[in-house]
């Protein structure tokens, strides 16, 4: 059986509103993962070489050198763990360590633009310097992984772009602005905004973009943010959207890929505990974890 390889990624300085900085230990202090049937260890919790909490810097380019320096790290903590044939699991901290986490399996899986992205968001988060109206990272991790924006987070281990854009798809959006839907309509990505997602249920929803970045590549990822469930349920994060995804459709769905030897890594971000409310996002984020963690031995 695989072991799960969890990775904590203190990452606040990513967002306008910080707390995701105390998601990963206070995840990890709450005794939720106690719940899991496959065996796990705590890999490490990385954080970023200047907190972000008690900082007045706002969101914007003096930001990016401690969000170059985390991504980097967790990058080649996840590299790190698929070669030791390790299930990554990071938790955020906030969206823009996929910048990393996504770099380090691609990297490892010598799958560039080979690689299949599944990004569950109430945003598109494919801002970039040119087009943010807040400067703040958080909103640009997808532009990055597609090769647009700061060199420095486009090319963490190799020279950008990491993902195909025909190989990822964007499901649960209903918050977004002109210039990053412009560059992602260009560049062809689908995106199964959150209108579509009730109309034709996120069961056919899911196995359609499974399909999608499943064809043609080495394998695919699950990046979720928080945020694309409904506030009633996932309270705890910095940027609530209402009339998001709800739980009890959206969990038996994943269960289906918990074994697929296709499915490299999971992500779960954007995890703010000073928002929370009666610990809901929190036994969110275990319930996912039930549902997408490995059961079965399998190959990477």
């Amino acid at each position: 059986m695989k072991t799960i390889a969890f990775i904590g990624s203190a990452s606040g300085w990513g967002a306008q509103i910080r707390g995701t900085e105390k998601g990963p230990e206070t995840f990890l202090s709450s005794g939720v993962l106690s719940s899991l049937k496959s065996p796990w260890v705590w890999k490490e919790t990385l954080f970023p070489v200047k907190s972000a909490l008690a900082s007045d810097l706002p969101p914007g380019l003096l930001t990016l050198p401690y969000i170059e320096d985390l991504c980097r790290r967790v990058s080649l903590s996840v590299e790190q763990a698929l070669g030791d044939h390790q299930f990554p699991v990071v938790i955020g901290g906030d969206h823009v360590v996929a910048v990393g986490t996504w770099a380090g399996v691609v990297h490892h899986l010598r799958a560039k633009q080979e690689f299949g992205l599944i990004w569950i968001d109430a945003h598109m988060d494919a801002h970039t310097m040119k087009t943010t109206p807040s400067e703040a990272y958080h909103g640009m991790p997808v532009a990055a992984l597609l090769g647009f924006g700061e060199p420095s987070i486009v090319n963490i281990l190799e020279k950008g772009p990491i993902l195909n854009p025909h190989h990822i798809c964007l499901i649960g959006v209903r918050s977004y602005e002109e210039g990053e839907a412009a560059l992602l309509k260009r560049l062809g990505v689908r995106i199964y905004f959150m209108q579509e997602v009730e109309d034709r249920g996120f069961d056919t929803v899911f196995q359609e973009a499974l399909h999608l970045v499943k064809k043609g590549t080495k394998g695919f990822g699950l990046s979720i943010d928080l945020d694309a469930f409904d506030p009633q349920e996932a309270p705890g994060v910095g940027t609530p959207t209402p009339l998001g995804l709800k739980a009890k459709e959206v969990l038996p769905t994943l269960s289906r890929i918990q074994d697929d030897p296709s499915f490299k890594t999971l992500e779960i971000v954007e995890y703010n505990p000073d928002r929370d409310k009666d610990s809901k996002t929190l036994l969110l984020m275990r319930d996912l974890l039930l549902n997408l963690t490995p059961k079965k031995g399998r190959s990477v």
